[in-house]
């Protein structure tokens, strides 16, 4: 793959006061899962930022997002639904583990975030400003505080546009993790300071032309080492969780020009 810009990210080791920070070093030897379209899967080799494979997820007439499992090693996805379904990533069969009692208010063709909280082992389940946690072995959703600026942050009153999160320390089940956000107004990384609480707090602007759809994630190694990733139109992006900025780009090829809105990485349990 043909690099494109190249900056160096500091990595620390998860402790009891501070998590493990962007690490860019590496030949990124992962296997990620992208999501387009109403329901199609592509295994994608990080090392090339190529597509390997594709293969549509049975059953289901459309996705509203996917994410590994961390505590279990699942690829889980959500249906429009709201059927929370495990997925097969080498035959894309699926099955239902449960549906959601309350549904989640989308808008349009508004973004979904789907994405694990690998310390509570619950989903965070997000669309415009809602906020919901949910059970997925149960499908018990607990709404949770609305999407708002930190008063404190220079974007304190404006409306947020998160469109993408990730969780950092998702390998296992961790002591510790810190939840990032993508708003695509601003086109920066935002931190969630208070998941829960829905309170944001901006980190730094990507540095990139912002191209919709956006697809985020954090991939996480036994070592407790966070890669967190963007796609964002046809190119694949490293990003620092310390400033925000994009540290590396690849262009990404084999999707055939399908645009990517959520992606996972099948980090080894």
């Amino acid at each position: 793959m043909t690099k494109l810009t190249f900056a160096l990210a500091t990595t620390a080791l998860l402790t009891s006061t501070s998590l493990a920070t962007a690490d860019n070093h590496g030949n990124h030897s992962l296997t990620a899962i992208a999501l387009s379209g109403d329901n199609m899967l592509h295994k994608i080799d990080v090392a090339t930022a190529t597509v390997k494979a594709s293969m549509p997820v049975e059953g289901v007439s459309r996705l509203l997002g996917i994410d590994l499992r961390p505590a279990t090693g699942q690829l889980i996805g959500v249906t429009d639904g709201f059927e929370i379904v495990e997925i097969d990533p080498e035959t894309g069969a699926t099955t239902v583990i449960s549906k959601m009692d309350k549904e989640l208010p989308i808008g349009g063709d508004a973004a979904v975030i789907v994405d694990f909280n690998p310390k509570a082992n619950k989903l965070r389940f997000m669309s415009g400003t809602t906020n919901h946690r949910v059970d997925i072995e149960s499908g018990a959703v607990t709404v949770d505080g609305s999407l708002t600026f930190d008063s404190a942050d220079m974007h304190a009153g404006e409306a947020p546009a998160i469109v993408a999160a990730a969780y950092s320390n998702s390998y296992g089940t961790p002591e510790a993790t810190a939840m990032y956000d993508i708003d695509s107004t601003i086109v920066a990384l935002i931190q969630q300071t208070s998941p829960n609480d829905g309170t944001l707090a901006a980190i730094g602007k990507l540095g990139i032309d912002g191209a919709a759809p956006y697809a985020f994630d954090i991939a996480t190694d036994a070592e407790g080492k966070n890669t967190a990733w963007l796609v964002s139109g046809s190119m694949l992006h490293t990003v620092s969780l310390d400033s925000g900025s994009v540290a590396e780009s690849w262009e990404l090829t084999g999707t055939d020009g399908a645009a990517v809105r959520d992606i996972t990485f099948m980090t080894a349990m």
